[in-house]
């Protein structure tokens, strides 16, 4: 009896050493459950209402708070202006160090430092990246039916017009990069403050056409117009040629030499982030772990992910060290690489 009962004590006091090894080992933010109890998380959307980056946002919006520690209520706050930039400078320089305040902006727009945008009032490798939503994204132009656009060749004997946001944004910079590569006639026309008002303005005849319409929910949300010849596609951005639109040429196979190879894949190679939470520099680490954490959980979530097959938004995501891990890759690039995208997008002014 007295044997047993030293067993008893010995298996007493080696669970709870082991029980204080894991506390030590846990996360900080799973011994802190009231890390974010009582707060509001505001995710700050670049572009205006009912666009891509805002349906993702709010979708996100829905879920996210469930897997953070207290459950605060999290939602969208639309921030257009600039392409998405203003929501950038937003993040970075005002947004409170307590993680209550996330942004969610085009992923050009932290590419603009690179491009010597001095409006650019940020250094993209101390934002806290926290995860990037799709990594498998692809985008395309197309235009609406009365531009008689068939072929992207089609826009080397005449002047075709795009709508964009802000020069900072892809539906400004593809236009002008395909223009560059492939000898055509592209006009940019920005103050759009989201797509859903570049496909309204296409739809009225005001534009011929967009260059930043994501094929997987544009495919879905105009399947009849697309069907009816309405809409067409011309050229797509991904790696290779979409499964959704295989006759249309990819830009990369259009490509003729090295030089303009390097540019397209620094252009348009930025879809791998598609859809990146960022949070301001200066978090604790312990909140920073606890947002990725979160993050990461929500890109799990059963609801999540059934809501956001019903909405056409792309799920692939990656963590918030591989999404830092892309960006500085892109840093890296050559700076002939850099200077000559530059010239293409026409900033050299900014230089």
């Amino acid at each position: 009896m007295r044997h047993g009962a030293l067993i008893a004590r010995a298996i007493s006091v080696v669970t709870s050493i082991a029980g204080g090894c894991a506390a030590l080992q846990a996360p900080a933010w799973a011994q802190s459950g009231d890390l974010f109890s009582g707060k509001d998380i505001a995710i700050i959307v670049g572009t205006g209402p009912a666009g891509g980056y805002d349906v993702s946002a709010r979708l996100f919006a829905r879920y996210f708070g469930q897997h953070l520690p207290g459950n605060p209520n999290v939602m969208a706050r639309n921030m257009p202006g600039a392409g998405g930039l203003r929501a950038a400078n937003q993040i970075y320089n005002a947004s409170p160090k307590d993680g209550t305040e996330l942004g969610l902006f085009p992923t050009s727009v932290a590419m603009e430092p690179l491009f010597h945008n001095k409006s650019a009032k940020f250094e993209t490798a101390k934002f806290n990246w926290i995860g990037n939503m799709d990594s498998d994204s692809a985008d395309g132009c197309a235009t609406w039916k009365h531009a008689g656009i068939k072929s992207w060749e089609d826009l080397k004997t005449r002047e075709t017009t795009f709508g964009s946001s802000g020069p900072s944004g892809v539906s400004s910079i593809n236009p002008r990069v395909i223009g560059a590569l492939l000898g055509l006639k592209t006009k940019v026309i920005v103050g759009y403050p989201s797509t859903h008002q570049i496909i309204i303005a296409m739809q009225r005849g005001e534009l011929d056409g967009s260059c930043a319409l994501n094929l997987q929910a544009t495919s879905q949300e105009f399947k009849k117009q697309i069907a009816a010849g309405e809409l067409n596609f011309w050229i797509t951005f991904g790696r290779k040629r979409s499964e959704l639109f295989p006759d249309v040429p990819n830009i990369f196979e259009l490509i003729k030499n090295d030089d303009d190879l390097q540019v397209a894949k620094l252009v348009f190679g930025q879809n791998r982030v598609n859809r990146a939470i960022s949070a301001p520099p200066g978090l604790s680490q312990e909140r920073v772990d606890a947002l990725r954490a979160g993050f990461q959980a929500t890109m799990k979530d059963e609801g999540f992910l059934s809501e956001a097959a019903r909405l056409n938004v792309s799920v692939n995501p990656l963590t918030g060290e591989e999404t830092l891990a892309i960006y500085q890759s892109f840093y890296d690039e050559p700076q002939s690489v850099v200077d000559r995208t530059i010239k293409i997008m026409g900033r050299v002014e900014e230089d």
